[in-house]
């Protein structure tokens, strides 16, 4: 194969060493963005190299050899190109479905095409050369207009995906973005001047092949200065992808521009771009309030179906090198599982173990907040105070196992006959509390013997007997200001062995010198 310098190769020669040199660079990345612009440039390359073959070339027969292998990196080089615009902008899911299947199509029947040529004269009519002119002379078949289609479609389909993103990605992309269109939008313009326009601006040449030279040199601004693989094909890696925990990426408008896929399923969203543009409030709901995070984490419930999840919620600021503020970031934890065990903690801190009522320690601290409400008040607040009879003696004759069956009996029916608004307490022992709000002398006193009563006529059933249960009560009722509420208690304690002392079963008011006394 003969060969001779011209000149016309030289800018081809350093396009071809500044896709190859991008090609490499692009090969010590290994996101999926970064995988694809390596088939661009080495379609490119291609490209550009058996171009500068036929340019080289001095016979006929081997500057057509130099076209059709041409077409081995020209055919897929603009579809790449699209392929590569779709993954720098987080769009590759527009990528299933048929698109995937009629780009490949395209590609191989113009490889057949091309290779066939000989056979049909689809592509190309009447080769030759012509004195003066480097590249070869032809008519166009029909299946050229297809594929020049195909090139312009997916130049200005790229060209458009880099428009729409340039529009609405926020201002630390920005930079990254005016890059990649521009490289993106300058094949297009340099076949547009000669298609449209009529005007060569390289006579003798094609001029499409030289502007990517100048797209390549944008691209590189983008990869090298701007680092735009290493910040995720424009922020779709700055979430990662497999991490167990939701990542939502905001505009500087609160606007969500990405969020990886355990956010998508926390929010009830498969395709990504069902979040893509609102604002968390829209998404999550208005008490995720942003303004008041101030670096401190929020909790969020969220609903989906019959589920609720608990979320630890951050919210931090992302800021340039300069370090102006360029957007947010909202990572949700999932928090659920501890929340649950938390709640567990604190119902046995606060529960008594064998009633499973309140404990004595937890009575307190809800007891001591209401009676601080009353004191000083118009309100009402009575104790009343429960001993179950003899329960020695029941421990004694049938066990403590049986015994332990009555206190939770005990617990049973005397929760059952209380209003929601009243606390009950096992206070030890066989003792129980009551705390009641709002209810004067007469009306406690009266709740007090609804629980003697109830416990009366409701016997422990056993499977070979029963058990009769009865208690004694004491009762002592606060108006307007008090001491304390130990006091309050005390009176209560001392009307309870009131009535064990004057026979048990029944319910005594807190009294002084033998008459009823509302404690004061």
């Amino acid at each position: 194969m003969q060969l001779e310098f011209t000149p016309y190769i030289l800018p081809f020669v350093v396009s071809l060493v500044t896709t190859i040199g991008l090609a490499l660079y692009a090969l010590r990345h290994y996101n999926p963005a970064a995988r694809v612009f390596v088939l661009v440039m080495t379609s490119l390359s291609i490209w550009t190299f058996c171009y500068i073959m036929e340019l080289s070339s001095v016979t006929l027969q081997a500057k057509i050899m130099w076209v059709q292998i041409k077409y081995l990196g020209s055919t897929p080089g603009p579809i790449l190109w699209f392929v590569f615009s779709l993954y720098m902008t987080n769009n590759q899911h527009l990528l299933k479905g048929p698109l995937k299947t009629v780009m490949v199509a395209a590609v191989l029947t113009t490889w057949a095409v091309v290779f066939t040529h000989g056979l049909h004269n689809w592509m190309w009519t009447d080769i030759q050369l012509k004195p003066g002119f480097p590249e070869t002379q032809s008519g166009h078949g029909f299946y050229f207009w297809i594929y020049a289609a195909t090139l312009y479609l997916s130049i200005l389909g790229s060209v458009v995906v880099y428009a729409n993103f340039y529009r609405t990605t926020s201002r630390f992309f920005k930079q990254q973005a005016l890059w990649l269109l521009l490289g993106g939008f300058i094949p297009l313009a340099g076949r547009m001047t000669e298609d449209v326009l009529g005007m060569d601006l390289i006579p003798k040449v094609d001029e499409v092949i030289f502007f990517f030279l100048f797209s390549g040199i944008f691209f590189a601004l983008a990869l090298f200065r701007y680092g735009a693989l290493k910040l995720v094909p424009i922020a779709h890696h700055l979430v990662v992808k497999n991490i167990n925990a939701a990542i939502v990426v905001l505009d500087l408008m609160g606007r969500i521009v990405d969020l990886n896929p355990y956010a998508q399923r926390i929010l009830g969203s498969e395709e990504q771009t069902g979040s893509i543009g609102k604002t968390p409030q829209e998404v999550l709901g208005d008490s995720l309030k942003l303004a008041t995070f101030d670096q401190v984490p929020q909790e969020l419930s969220l609903v989906r179906g019959e589920q609720e999840s608990c979320f630890s919620v951050q919210y931090s600021p992302i800021r340039e090198q300069r370090g102006q503020v360029a957007g947010h970031v909202l990572v949700l934890f999932d928090i659920t599982e501890r929340k649950q065990a938390e709640m567990q903690l604190a119902h046995i801190a606060r529960t008594d173990a064998l009633t499973q009522v309140t404990n004595r320690r937890y009575f307190y601290e809800l007891a001591e907040p209401e009676f601080q409400r009353v004191k000083g008040s118009d309100g009402q607040l009575g104790v009343v105070m429960l001993d179950v009879d003899y329960f020695k003696k029941i421990n004694d004759t049938y066990g403590h196992q049986i015994g332990d069956e009555v206190l939770k009996h005990v617990a049973k029916v005397c929760k059952g006959s209380l209003r929601q608004t009243d606390l009950f307490a096992r206070y030890g022992g066989e003792e129980f509390i009551c705390l009641v709000s709002g209810a004067s002398a007469e009306d406690t006193q009266s709740i007090a013997e609804k629980l003697r009563q109830a416990l009366a006529d409701t016997p422990l059933e056993l499977p070979e007997q029963k058990i009769s249960i009865t208690a004694s009560l004491g009762v002592a009722v606060l108006h307007n200001a008090a001491k304390s509420l130990d006091e309050l208690i005390g009176k209560a304690d001392e009307a309870l062995y009131t009535s064990k002392k004057e026979g048990r079963n029944r319910v005594t008011l807190s009294t002084v010198l033998g008459t009823a006394e509302i404690y004061t």
